[in-house]
């Protein structure tokens, strides 16, 4: 592991210190972790999850960090138009491959990922997705890295409804692993800086298009927002941008938007960016994997029905909101992300 940790981590950054929960504790549905699980939920909505007390959390960690390899193996020694050569599969509209900017060699200048879709690596049926050469023979670790983010998301989810008084399976039952839905395997690298590289945010502000993100990162660029800065004048300054630490052997778990839709804002979606690591990490390729869990396709985006849910209001003429399937909604909010992407392209570099 020597290696995922290049450099230390700058003393000298403003640092949130986010709240660390046991998966053995949320896997016994300990009712003091569940508490605290809902709390960070409904306020700045980020927690570290400790991967290494419970089994079943181990082997997760284990999992992300074979994917991690495998973005340390294929990126660098692939040119883009190797890379885009991965099936861009057709039930949703995230890339299999993404990248903006390419040098004069046909390499990645900044930001690029590989998707891997849930739902075509386990289905048994046969589908139009197929992974290259290249990535083929790293099918199993990606199958078994899917699977257990889904348990893990499914393991959060199950604390929500209860504390929601919701149903049991009233979120659960919408994110199975077998259902076909949105959800996927990003193996992310952002190369690290250059002298004189006019390099953009690698990834801008925005939240999640997902039900949780788990995330697992060895170096600094993450940033979040000051909670009193969420909904203020300004929230976007520079000031109000606090890093994250990675935490050996946590994952970083968030809700995504789709959790506000479905809880009428109660549960919280939390804004955040990537940046260039802090001090000395700077100079070195940062490597991430995210599991995004998202609700099966043909679900409705619709605040679910609580005693502790708000009703969704009707519009100013009276008429009831439009109410988009899970997958057409992701399809909005992945192309809102990717607008948002392209126009900070041309903005000012971020150092």
């Amino acid at each position: 592991m020597e290696e995922f940790y290049p450099a230390p981590w700058p003393e000298d950054v403003p640092t949130i210190e986010l709240e660390k929960i046991s998966m053995a504790k949320l896997m016994e549905l300990d009712e003091e972790e569940c508490a605290r699980v809902f709390r960070i939920c409904t306020s700045e909505g980020f927690f570290y999850l400790n991967m290494l007390d419970h089994p079943q959390g181990q082997q997760m960690y284990e999992n992300a960090c074979l994917a991690c390899q495998v973005g340390r193996d294929v990126f660098p020694n692939k040119t883009v138009e190797e890379k885009r050569t991965i099936t861009n599969r057709l039930m949703a509209p995230l890339q299999s491959y993404f990248t903006q900017f390419v040098d004069a060699d046909g390499h990645a200048m900044f930001t690029e990922y590989i998707n891997i879709p849930q739902y075509e690596m386990l289905t048994d049926e046969k589908t139009d997705f197929e992974l290259p050469p290249w990535l083929a023979p790293y099918a199993e670790e990606f199958k078994w890295t899917l699977q257990s983010g889904n348990m893990v998301a499914n393991v959060v989810l199950s604390v929500l409804e209860k504390e929601l008084k919701l149903p049991a399976g009233a979120f659960t039952d919408l994110h199975r692993l077998h259902d076909q839905s949105s959800d996927f395997l990003r193996v992310l690298r952002y190369p690290g800086a250059k002298p004189g590289n006019q390099d953009p945010l690698g990834f801008p502000a925005h939240k999640d298009a997902t039900s949780v993100s788990i995330l697992f990162t060895w170096l600094g660029g993450l940033q979040i927002t000051k909670k009193d800065a969420m909904t203020a004048q300004g929230a976007e300054s520079e000031e109000n941008w606090l890093w994250v630490k990675p935490m050996p052997g946590c994952a970083i778990v968030n809700l995504g938007d789709a959790m506000e839709v479905f809880t009428n804002q109660v549960l919280k979606s939390g804004k955040h960016r990537v940046v260039k690591a802090p001090g000395a990490q700077k100079p070195f390729d940062k490597y991430s994997v995210l599991i995004g869990t998202r609700p099966k396709n043909d679900v409705l985006m619709q605040p679910l029905e609580s005693p502790l849910i708000p009703r969704a209001e009707k519009s100013e003429n009276g008429s009831e909101p439009a109410v988009l399937t899970s997958k057409a909604w992701g399809a909005m909010k992945v192309r809102m992300v990717g607008e948002a992407m392209a126009k900070h392209a041309k903005k000012e570099a971020v150092y």
